[in-house]
């Protein structure tokens, strides 16, 4: 059964653009048609699904707890693009914690939402077994990190530990660093693997650094200092993945 949204619901679902009420709801929204799709193939149930009323969707294929229909102006207030979506979805926010350790990642002070969620979607679509973040990274329910994520937010396990957690680690910690590093294409996978990348801006944290088995680096024959911390993520993943 499929309902109107009334302009009281549109209010609240609107604030879950902020961090504060995503955390004390203990929920998110998500919108478009590609991304819900996914999160539907993932399994994800919705606890509320927001059709536009000047849209033929077929809600069907979706499982929802509640279905809304909205006017535009409602859709306009719940989802955050630049050009409306006409299907939005409540998700509540579930932690899956991560049980194999073959290969983690631990990502230090990866602030930007593009980022993170371009390495979420990498990190899935490579195998990799989870991602630890630090403390100080951006918040994995970002509308932004969503979708740059394509979802995967929702399926990879991810925990958050502080750099004293690593030294308890049985497994080899591998940085990324520029400093006094090796080359990343000479280093073949440890059985157990955790991968550090650090920062945009300050890179690895030096008391990470001090607990690394390998420092790394990706080789940069041209004339640039640096490359992007997703873009050089993806490509420190496949090297060990097809190692």
């Amino acid at each position: 059964m499929i309902i109107k949204l009334t302009q009281n619901h549109a209010k609240e679902l609107a604030k879950l653009h902020l961090k504060k009420y995503r955390t004390l709801h203990k929920k998110t929204i998500v919108e478009g048609v590609r991304l819900i799709s996914q999160l539907n193939d993932y399994g994800i149930n919705f606890d509320e699904l927001i059709i536009c009323d000047k849209s033929e969707f077929d809600t069907s294929q979706y499982s929802a707890k509640q279905s809304f229909i909205a006017s535009q102006n409602q859709m306009k207030k719940i989802t955050t693009t630049k050009t409306p979506q006409n299907i939005a979805a409540v998700i509540s926010i579930i932690h899956i914690p991560i049980k194999q350790t073959q290969f983690l990642l631990y990502l230090d002070g990866i602030t930007d939402p593009g980022n993170m969620g371009t390495i979420f979607r990498t990190a899935t679509a490579a195998g990799v077994s989870g991602i630890i973040l630090s403390p100080d990274c951006c918040e994995i329910y970002n509308p932004k990190v969503i979708r740059a994520s394509l979802g995967s937010v929702f399926h990879l396990p991810s925990e958050t530990r502080e750099h004293n957690w690593l030294k308890s680690l049985q497994t080899t910690i591998v940085a990324t660093t520029l400093e006094d590093s090796t080359n990343l294409f000479e280093l073949s996978k440890p059985a157990s693997l955790m991968l550090v990348i650090g920062s945009e801006a300050f890179g690895v944290s030096k008391e990470i650094l001090q607990l690394a088995k390998h420092k790394v680096k990706i080789p940069i024959p041209g004339n640039i200092e640096s490359i992007n911390a997703a873009v050089a993520t993806g490509i420190a993943i496949y090297h060990f993945i097809n190692k």
